[in-house]
């Protein structure tokens, strides 16, 4: 018997529309109800990932920022964080933000945009939780050399070539780990740090063995925690590659495939 889910968000319980189907809160509450605990695992800084969790009907306690955060669902804010020197941090941000890709720069439960990437990000983003998480500096590399900020995480999406110039300039930074969601973008977070680490973190607290968890993404990014779990389940319109860490590869995010897998081991 499975104690826990951890559920990536964006491929995963969100459509190809950034929707969330009945069914899938319907098979969320079908195993709370059962006594299986139900966290989000997600990319997304806290104050987005808390909403939709809430939607869901989660638990209590999630992770985002890729794995850089324990959040609380209930407060949106991080109860524990991992992140990367602030000087690092500032030098990734240095190959980005001047160039034209969106990119959000993750700070504790904080996430900084330069103007640019906020006038794009303003027409796609839905949760207010993005509206009260979010920060626009001209400068964000320079207000983390000023304040010393310790950055969590910086995720970039764009044109593929111009992303490939930057990712030639942060390749050469030590204490980092670069993974991605989608071909067109990249994630840098601190050594070490990735979903994996997190929920095995989570699940110690709460005293369930990684061999009581199932696990449900889609991408590259959720890779470390698929690894880990005694049910690793990717979707349907998952990436080629991570299917071949499942046990189970179920039907896609428009279609179900999380409630269905869900029914199927639960």
């Amino acid at each position: 018997m499975y104690r826990l889910i951890a559920l990536d968000l964006d491929g995963t319980v969100l459509t190809s529309n950034v929707d969330i189907l009945p069914s899938t809160v319907e098979a969320v509450a079908y195993a709370r109800s059962k006594g299986v605990k139900v966290i989000v695992c997600t990319g997304r800084i806290v104050g987005e990932a808390a909403v939709f969790s809430k939607e869901i009907g989660a638990s209590s306690l999630l992770i985002s920022a890729g794995g850089a955060a324990i959040s609380d669902v209930r407060n949106a804010r991080n109860v524990k964080e991992w992140a990367m020197p602030w000087d690092i941090g500032a030098r990734v941000v240095e190959a980005v933000q001047n160039r034209p890709v969106t990119v959000m720069i993750y700070v504790g439960d904080r996430l900084y945009l330069n103007p640019y990437s906020d006038e794009i990000l303003c027409n796609t983003k839905r949760t207010e939780g993005f509206w009260a998480s979010k920060v626009v500096l001209p400068d964000v590399a320079a207000a983390i050399r000023e304040h010393r900020f310790p950055v969590s995480k910086v995720f970039a999406r764009g044109d593929q070539k111009i992303l490939a110039e930057a990712l030639s300039e942060i390749n050469q930074l030590p204490g980092i780990h670069i993974t991605r969601s989608a071909e067109n973008n990249f994630e840098v977070m601190p050594e070490g740090v990735n979903k994996g680490l997190a929920l095995r973190e989570l699940t110690h607290v709460m005293g369930i063995s990684m061999d009581e968890v199932m696990a449900i993404g889609d991408s590259d990014n959720d890779s470390d925690m698929l690894k880990i779990v005694g049910m690793p389940v990717v979707m349907g319109n998952g990436d080629e590659a991570v299917k071949q860490l499942a046990k189970y590869v179920t039907d896609t995010n428009d279609n179900d495939g999380v409630a269905k897998a869900i029914y199927e081991f639960i």
